[in-house]
């Protein structure tokens, strides 16, 4: 909370070219965040560059190969207020070669807003199943993805209702298979779909975005800001237990090496002691940004820049987690997890790509221990050698351990759920999700 509002991060998320960065600069100008002689530039900008239609998203890509190359590839932060509400903004890339920063992206969450294109072709390439060797589309990942990372509020954006001249049966057709993708992966959201606000827009064009459009007579809901300000700020408060998760450093001139993230739990406090994880070393808050503004403390649900005492400004990355004040502290050497497998086939020894919170590290499951779902369609084939489950299938709950290659911060989901949930990704795709029941350790 800021004054009597509440803060929310929102990350923006689908496939690529589906208008995510388009429909958030453009709102951003709409509102008046973003000046008009800056929006002239950019402007003037995309034209050098032959990417005129890419003027509105360049207010987020600010990488030089991002607006040459008209692709998302990091995320980008962008605080704004509205009378209602305090918000941050999260851009994340659709391209699903940057997969690992939408990752990193939605570990800071509260809500997101699913951007998909009411165009035909569009919107069956978001929704594509993957195979070996052809990844499946973004509107779908994200999906699972943002639904295992625990973002309960969702607001679903029909973009591109230009190219459909504007037409009911193209937004009827999109929030059909949306509805139909929500189903067929389990997402939580399916519970409550008929709340979630679906709004049919053109990003590009502005329709739809602060101020209810013409061109869409049949459409009376909420406009995109409308939806946004119905939104809840949902931080759960832990009394003496604080985490802060990197997602970035900012080394400033004269001043020092910062850690970007944001605030769990309780608050942080200039002169606190901390661990850092997973070092699991103690060190001193000297330092607390919030925004351009400097601070004694930052509360749950911020994010901000905090500046060390005296840790090695060598060793700070993405991915450390600020902790309330340990004892001890040791790495746990291999999880075990309850996941739902979303492609391919685990058998002990399958090499994975473990994802939680901001971090990851290379791994290898080294049991199955129980299949609690069985895929009815592989349910005569031979399962056990010796007494141990050799093989599980898509589409089937289990009880695994994984060995883990290198360090990283994860807890128990029932401790601490933003760092209890996993991702398990493998040759670009993402093979299963699920949360962790245990940790264990080296003797």
């Amino acid at each position: 909370m800021i004054g009597d509002k509440p803060t929310i991060s929102l990350i923006w998320i689908g496939h690529v070219d589906h208008g995510k960065s388009t429909t958030l600069g453009h709102l951003l100008a709409q509102i008046g965040v973003i000046d008009p002689r800056t929006i002239e530039k950019l402007k003037e900008e995309a034209i050098q560059n032959q990417m005129e239609s890419w003027q509105w998203a360049y207010v987020l890509d600010s990488l030089p190969e991002e607006k040459k190359r008209g692709i998302t590839s990091d995320i980008a932060f962008y605080p704004f207020k509205t009378q209602e509400r305090n918000f941050m903004l999260i851009d994340a890339p659709g391209h699903r070669d940057f997969v690992r920063n939408m990752i990193r992206g939605a570990a800071q969450a509260d809500a997101c807003v699913l951007v998909l294109s009411a165009v035909p072709n569009d919107l069956k390439s978001g929704l594509k199943k993957g195979k070996i060797n052809d990844p499946g589309g973004q509107t779908r990942e994200h999906a699972i993805l943002a639904s295992v990372l625990g973002i309960g509020q969702i607001i679903i954006a029909i973009n591109k209702m230009d190219l459909v001249n504007y037409q009911e049966e193209a937004f009827k057709l999109a929030v059909k298979s949306i509805k139909e993708l929500f189903s067929e992966i389990q997402s939580p959201w399916m519970k409550n779909f008929d709340s979630i606000p679906i709004v049919p827009i053109s990003g590009y064009f502005g329709e739809n975005l602060i101020e209810s459009s013409d061109k869409m007579p049949w459409y009376s809901g909420l406009t995109l800001i409308g939806a946004l300000n119905s939104l809840e700020g949902m931080i759960p408060k832990r009394e003496g237990i604080s985490r802060f998760i990197t997602y970035d450093v900012d080394e400033r001139h004269g001043f020092g090496t910062f850690l970007i993230g944001k605030t769990l739990g309780a608050s942080f406090k200039i002169g606190d002691t901390i661990t850092i994880l997973p070092q699991g070393i103690n060190d001193e808050i000297k330092d607390i940004w919030v925004q351009d503004e400097k601070r004694e403390e930052i509360k749950p649900g911020e994010h901000g820049s905090i500046l060390l005492k005296s840790f090695d400004k060598d060793a700070l990355e993405e991915g450390l987690v600020l902790a309330t004040q340990m004892k001890s502290y040791l790495n746990p050497s291999s999880i075990r997890a309850r996941l739902l497998l979303l492609e391919g086939t685990l058998i002990p020894g399958s090499s994975v790509v473990c994802h939680c919170g901001a971090s990851y590290s290379t791994g290898q499951i080294s049991k199955i221990n129980q299949i609690l779902k069985s895929n009815p369609i592989h349910k005569n084939l031979p399962r056990e050698f010796e007494g141990r489950i050799t093989i599980a299938f898509p589409n089937e709950l289990v009880q695994v351990e994984i060995k883990l290659d290198t360090p990283i911060v994860i807890e128990k989901f029932n401790e601490f759920p933003e760092l209890g949930r996993l991702i398990l990704r493998h040759s670009g795709q993402t093979i299963a999700v699920g949360i962790v029941h245990d940790l264990m350790y080296e003797k």
